[in-house]
């Protein structure tokens, strides 16, 4: 009786409170959040410059949206991704070279492998393999070649450092993959030692970045640049179904600290945030992926004999025409 007495006569007051402390509470986090994702972004934002040492601009215009209002999404685009290996009193070096033609409206995305050994006229430099436009001269060689060799417009990219991904792997707490043989190398001269076990397991981030990289082996027969391809997809695909997970979400202070140290690119704010709302809706997202295909081939370059990735002007111009098409469809 006295309980419900006091609850007739203070109730409402309590009830106004809880509210208030609710709502102070929210105004909080979404401050904070707010706050954590400029730093993020004001932190990885590296435009690529021009020859003149200005920004250089896309040519498709990619308006942000506002996160409260709007509703239209980002319009197709191009973006170059790369896995670098980038370690102290070297060059960085791109281990990995990926296209994704981006089509937010639909939740899709073309994802094409750069196999690293394929042979192309590196923008001012000259004839070499592409993973050496990284060290010569950055992510703005890399786009301008790659550009040239597929006849497309790269309007945005994106680099993530060995680092940054085995510490965004382990903090989604690991990726499952079923490792399909027995991967073990050692290097002492690079410090790589690889040893990942066959069958269904979640692989940590160190253990990921190992699965990704494998190639060479001390079993047996070494795998192909294409098998290794594969496998750096099957990650990217297990990554993308974490990061939409509600695990990712009740985690993304520390995703976004993590990103903000060992991620570079040329993404305004407002881009990034509209493709957060496009890619973070319930509806499954599409991935498609492909592979530059090629002939492996030992060509004499610089007065060496050594191991090229030759691709033919019919398969380059059948994945200009797949990225045309995941742009326009």
């Amino acid at each position: 009786m006295m309980l419900l007495s006091f609850m007739k006569k203070h109730g409402k007051k309590i009830a106004f409170h809880t509210i208030s402390c609710l709502a102070i509470g929210a105004l909080v986090a979404v401050a904070y959040t707010a706050y954590q994702y400029k730093q993020m972004t004001q932190k990885w934002y590296a435009p690529i410059e021009g020859s003149a040492g200005t920004v250089k601009q896309a040519t498709v215009t990619l308006p942000p949206r506002d996160l409260l209002t709007a509703s239209e999404p980002l319009k197709p685009f191009l973006m170059l991704l790369l896995g670098v290996d980038s370690r102290d009193g070297e060059s960085a070096r791109s281990d990995t070279i990926m296209l994704a033609a981006v089509h937010p409206s639909k939740q899709a995305a073309y994802l094409i492998s750069i196999p690293r050994d394929s042979y192309m006229e590196l923008s001012g430099k000259g004839y070499d393999k592409v993973n050496h436009a990284m060290a010569f001269g950055g992510p703005k060689m890399v786009k301008e070649s790659l550009e040239k060799f597929l006849d497309v417009k790269i309007d945005r990219y994106m680099s993530v450092d060995f680092d940054g991904f085995r510490q965004i792997v382990d903090e989604l707490g690991g990726v499952p993959v079923d490792v399909k043989k027995r991967m073990k190398y050692s290097d002492p001269s690079d410090d790589t030692y690889i040893d990942i076990k066959p069958g269904l397991q979640n692989l940590s981030g160190e253990q990921a970045l190992d699965y990704a990289r494998y190639r060479k082996s001390d079993l047996g027969k070494e795998d192909s640049d294409y098998q290794r391809i594969n496998r750096q997809q099957e990650i990217v695909r297990a990554l993308a179904t974490k990061g939409a997970s509600v695990q990712a979400y009740a985690k993304a202070f520390s995703l976004m600290e993590i990103v903000g140290n060992h991620v570079k690119t040329d993404l305004t704010e407002g881009e990034i945030a509209s493709l957060l709302l496009s890619y973070g809706d319930p509806t499954p997202n599409m991935i498609h992926t492909d592979t530059l295909i090629g002939q492996d081939e030992r060509i004499w370059h610089n007065g060496i004999l050594g191991w090229y990735h030759l691709v033919p002007s019919t398969e380059r111009g059948r994945v200009h025409q797949q990225i045309v098409q995941a742009m326009t469809q």
